[in-house]
């Protein structure tokens, strides 16, 4: 019996990946553009733009509604949901999209919030983004929590993770920290860091925006509890999600984090048979 040779993986080279992104024919001053504002988001392929065109054009509709576009759009979103879930080996459900990255944390916050009294304290560090900082911060005027601090070493970049053990205790309701820094590039030990939370009895929020597009992550084997993504890091506009939805949505008072009920109206009422009617004229007049 013939081996059965095993198939190689085609490689596609750099110059060829550049051809997707039309930003960087550009030319200043005579010389080709590099972009090095990671945290800004990343340059845009065609293909996105495409995508997103195509769905302006031809899909465009508010969600869970019973006819072609809005079933569309369901579909479209459930397939962005899945993919990502794959990406992170999470569930589905446990997906959630927003807005942008800091107004999805400040909507997590004021949720987790809600079950925290004064003097419940927060860890959050000297080397994250305001956005994960902030956002934990404003519970100090609106819960009366007690934000505690964890420092960096400035010779290394990194988060001095030996202090979290002295900042932990029995009042710590959770821990905020960032994967990889967006100014230095430096990593983490971030699952260090949320086994320690967890043993101390506290939630962990991870700051993955610069460390998802370079780093795999597996939800199912970390110890931390949310994390936290930004589309526009993965050539992708104006989105973010983030993981751990699920967990606690039955728990706390999320703002609409979860995908809502897909809503079909029923004909044997006659007053939905009748909206639903007059909603089809209405696209008839439009379209």
């Amino acid at each position: 019996m013939n081996a059965v040779k095993p198939q190689m993986r085609q490689t596609v080279s750099l110059g060829e990946i550049r051809t997707h992104f039309p930003a960087l024919n550009r030319i200043h001053a005579c010389c080709k553009v590099a972009y090095f504002d990671s945290p800004g988001g990343t340059q845009v392929p065609r293909a996105v733009a495409r995508a997103m065109n195509d769905y302006l054009y031809h899909h465009n509709a508010n969600t869970h509604w019973a006819y072609p576009t809005s079933s569309e759009t369901d579909a479209i979103i459930a397939d962005a949901r899945q993919t990502l879930a794959d990406f992170l080996n999470a569930a589905p459900d446990e997906i959630a999209f927003g807005q942008n990255m800091t107004s999805l944390t400040f909507h997590l916050a004021r949720a987790l919030g809600r079950t925290f009294k004064a003097g419940d304290e927060i860890i959050i560090t000297e080397l994250d983004h305001h956005a994960n900082v902030d956002t934990w911060r404003a519970l100090e005027t609106e819960r009366g929590v007690v934000i505690r601090v964890l420092p960096m070493n400035t010779e290394s970049g990194q988060l001095e993770l030996e202090q979290l053990s002295n900042l932990l205790n029995d009042k710590t309701k959770l821990v905020a920290v960032g994967a990889a820094s967006n100014a230095l590039g430096t990593i983490n030990d971030i699952e260090r860091a949320a086994q320690m939370a967890r043993e101390a009895g506290a939630l962990s929020f991870v700051d993955a925006l610069h460390y998802a597009p370079h780093n795999l992550i597996d939800v199912k084997k970390s110890a931390a509890i949310f994390w936290r993504v930004l589309l526009t890091n993965f050539t992708v506009r104006t989105s973010a999600f983030f993981t751990g939805a699920r967990n606690f949505s039955k728990q706390s008072n999320f703002l609409n984090l979860n995908p809502r009920r897909t809503f079909r109206p029923k004909e044997s009422k006659p007053e939905r048979k009748a909206m639903n009617q007059s909603s089809a004229r209405q696209r008839r007049l439009i379209f």
